[in-house]
């Protein structure tokens, strides 16, 4: 296989995984489509492994569909559609912020629409970001390109707020309403809990909100500051 060696330990933990799944009375029982995607989580985690940093932050433009495809010999479509029914199956765990903040660096800002658009070239990644957002009452916008993450500027300070401990987050809060007030906003209608939709209904500037509360973002919120950087 193409850029791919398994060590000796690694082939018999391979053989192990299909061993249990067609032995125990088992034989025959295990469909192609299963076999397949067995094999398919066996060399995505040998990939991941072998691209994730010491403090298990996974580079996914390592692990790409592209890179796994041209490994493979299959669609880069397929690829994806096989890496969404391994972490259903073969859960690969990983932690969202830290990965979301590792792609910011490469995104942009549309001063136009506010909006801040990047690349995430993993479809699990996406969905993760995608379920928060969704759960925290925001939204994404979908694209016709699915690795495209396209949100409101205001959404995603938001997004970075939500991950602060609630007395972090009251500082923060009370630090917004404190520059909406010298700026002639009316801060009564500042809504606590809905912080993103309250931002665009205020029409601040965004550069200026976010250096406003990059002091009090926790150290170790990577998001925030990853975020603080971008806009800096």
């Amino acid at each position: 296989m193409e850029n791919v060696d398994f060590t000796p330990d690694e082939k018999i933990e391979a053989f192990d995984k299909l061993a249990r799944r067609f032995y125990k009375c088992n034989f025959g029982q295990m469909s192609k489509a299963d076999f397949e995607l067995l094999m398919f989580n066996i060399i995505l985690k040998k990939i991941v492994s072998e691209n994730s940093s010491q403090d298990g932050i996974i580079d996914f433009n390592k692990c790409s569909d592209y890179q796994l495809s041209k490994i493979l010999g299959i669609t880069q479509q397929r690829v994806r559609n096989l890496k969404i029914k391994s972490q259903l199956a073969y859960p690969i765990e990983f932690d969202w912020q830290k990965a979301l903040a590792s792609l910011l660096e490469n995104a942009r800002f549309d001063q136009a629409t506010k909006k801040i658009m990047l690349n995430i070239p993993d479809p699990n990644l996406f969905i993760e970001i995608q379920n928060y957002i969704e759960e925290k009452g925001a939204y994404i916008e979908v694209q016709l390109n699915k690795k495209i993450l396209q949100i409101r500027a205001e959404y995603f300070i938001d997004l970075v707020v939500s991950l602060e401990e609630e007395t972090k987050r009251n500082e923060i809060v009370k630090e917004i309403k404190k520059r909406l007030k010298e700026a002639n906003k009316d801060e009564t209608k500042f809504v606590d809990r809905e912080i993103g939709k309250s931002l665009i209904e205020a029409t601040v500037n965004i550069t200026e909100i976010v250096a406003n509360i990059s002091s009090l973002i926790s150290p170790g919120n990577v998001l925030g500051k990853s975020l603080v950087k971008f806009f800096s």
